[in-house]
């Protein structure tokens, strides 16, 4: 909405690299109101775990596995080779075991899942969200630190559309995608999550994790 009110109707549409940044922003944004809404600790630790399970789970962890499942296809591709359902099934099986290692018991099945995700097939997709969700990260912080100017640049970001590339989007935003900080930040905030969620475990349940 922003975009189409200030730009033309080429520019309307930012970067496929920052795509997801306004979506994953709305989800950080809500969490955030609820957390600041209710006294209460159980309630408190819901929201923290639904955030990790599934913005920060899904957007950084599920996504970069199917980015690597896609890369993997890509190459067979780019050399010559084809694929059927038996060879997809096998790099997404190497995919999980490789993730989870010995953590997580991998059931027969699991290695469909390339079926059922028509992201895989729409220009590299999945890579997306997790680049969507660390300048929504960091623009949230920015917003809960400073208040109305983030604010304001967030607007910018949101207008400017592709009348820039994703390096000078994040710029408007106020941070620079050039270098790991943002990157590493969001990290760091995520561990601050889990660290609190640990913490209104022992307050409430009184378990040692």
């Amino acid at each position: 909405m922003y975009g189409d009110r200030a730009q033309s109707f080429y520019d309307q549409s930012p970067s496929m690299y920052l795509v997801e940044a306004p979506s994953t922003m709305n989800e950080l944004l809500l969490a955030h109101y609820l957390t600041h809404t209710k006294e209460d600790k159980r309630f408190r630790r819901w929201v923290l775990s639904s955030q990790i399970s599934n913005t920060y789970y899904h957007n950084f962890v599920t996504h970069l596995r199917e980015a690597w499942y896609q890369r993997e296809v890509y190459k067979i591709i780019e050399d010559g080779g084809s694929v059927n359902a038996e060879i997809l099934s096998n790099i997404f099986r190497r995919n999980l075991e490789l993730f989870w290692g010995d953590a997580v018991e991998i059931p027969e099945g699991a290695e469909l899942t390339w079926m059922r995700q028509p992201h895989y097939y729409m220009g590299l997709y999945p890579y997306t969200y997790s680049a969507g969700l660390m300048v929504a990260t960091q623009a949230m912080l920015r917003i809960e630190s400073e208040g109305e100017p983030a604010v304001q640049d967030w607007k910018k970001f949101l207008a400017a559309g592709a009348s820039e590339d994703p390096v000078g989007l994040a710029r408007i935003a106020g941070f620079d995608i050039t270098t790991d900080g943002p990157l590493n930040a969001t990290i760091d905030y995520i561990g601050s999550i889990i660290d609190e969620i640990c913490e209104l475990t022992e307050e409430i349940d009184g378990i040692k994790l």
